[in-house]
């Protein structure tokens, strides 16, 4: 059974939920929030609770999938960030560091899935310890244009945690740091104005996209030119590194049940498999091919005017 989903775009994806979480996802989402600047209502509930919930369901009997559940959903929240760090600190390496780190433990992590007794060789102690101290120095940060320094405090504080998830004794709790200076902190914008619509993009494409280890429809965005353009970047971005964990995790069981769970046509749409073993072989078999005339053309082809001379390689 699945529940409906009509009038969503992301509906294919929701539907392949299990059921567990399809029926907390559709009661959040009839939910109302005075975390969100909502008007009390008989449905109003705790944003907190709703966000608990959903998360406890995240996890699974195979840890490092609940893992990279968590550090997936991080990474796209920290990316939904970095237009604040950029728009106060240009030149900051900050977003740039922290998705490269999460972006060599996802890889990792998932390529060893297989062995669920191995351990990790991720040893990676003097970046992480680098990069956050990095983060400490900037926390007071001044600029003329920051009205409040709460802004620029809870947007580093979301790169700290998106460390953090690689941990995964703190992973939980740091997504949960996460997505309060997100969804209601000043992390992507100040303000009363737009929390719900945002609140509704995490619930309805982040969730299933973190379930998945895919990229969501979008990039969320306070409709800024330069934001969209640095949106379709991230996307990118999210949408190689989605192909590489599930080409490195395809083998092992809990994914490969989670891969008959996709609807058809997502995983091929979205996932871009390695070619780096492509074409071995091919110029002995175009030897031999030569040799045996296998190569001349059966049909007498006449060229034309625009072949030979508008034609252009």
């Amino acid at each position: 059974m699945t529940l409906e989903w009509s009038g969503f775009t992301n509906k294919e994806l929701l539907c392949s939920m299990p059921d567990s979480l399809q029926c907390v996802l559709k009661k959040v989402l009839r939910q109302h929030y005075e975390e969100l600047y909502e008007p009390k209502t008989e449905q109003t509930a705790s944003l907190s609770h709703a966000i608990n919930e959903i998360l406890q369901l995240f996890q699974d009997s195979n840890q490092k999938l609940t893992h990279l559940r968590y550090v997936w959903m991080g990474l796209i929240l920290a990316l939904v960030v970095e237009p604040t760090i950029k728009y106060y600190q240009p030149s900051s390496s900050i977003p740039t560091k922290t998705v490269e780190l999460t972006s060599f433990w996802l890889i990792e992590t998932s390529a060893n899935m297989l062995e669920s007794k191995k351990v990790s060789t991720f040893n990676s102690k003097s970046e992480i310890e680098s990069l956050i101290l990095d983060i400490k120095n900037n926390q007071n940060f001044s600029d003329s244009r920051l009205t409040s320094l709460q802004i620029w405090q809870e947007a580093l504080d979301v790169y700290s945690n998106a460390i953090k998830t690689l941990d995964f004794n703190e992973s939980l709790e740091a997504l949960l740091e996460i997505l309060d200076s997100c969804l209601e902190g000043y992390a992507i914008f100040p303000g009363s104005y737009g929390r719900r619509e945002l609140f509704d993009w995490w619930l309805l494409e982040v969730v299933p996209a973190s379930w998945y280890l895919l990229p969501p429809i979008s990039i969320y965005t306070v409709n800024n030119i330069a934001e969209e353009m640095l949106a379709l970047s991230q996307i990118n971005i999210l949408e190689h590194l989605s192909s590489a964990i599930w080409s490195n995790a395809e083998n092992c069981e809990p994914v490969r049940v989670l891969f008959n769970s996709l609807p058809g046509g997502i995983y091929n749409n979205l996932i871009i498999r390695s070619a780096s073993h492509a074409r071995v072989g091919w110029d002995e078999a175009f030897t031999k091919m030569a040799k045996q005339n296998d190569d001349i053309l059966v049909d007498d082809v006449r060229t034309t005017n625009w072949d030979n001379v508008e034609w252009e390689w």
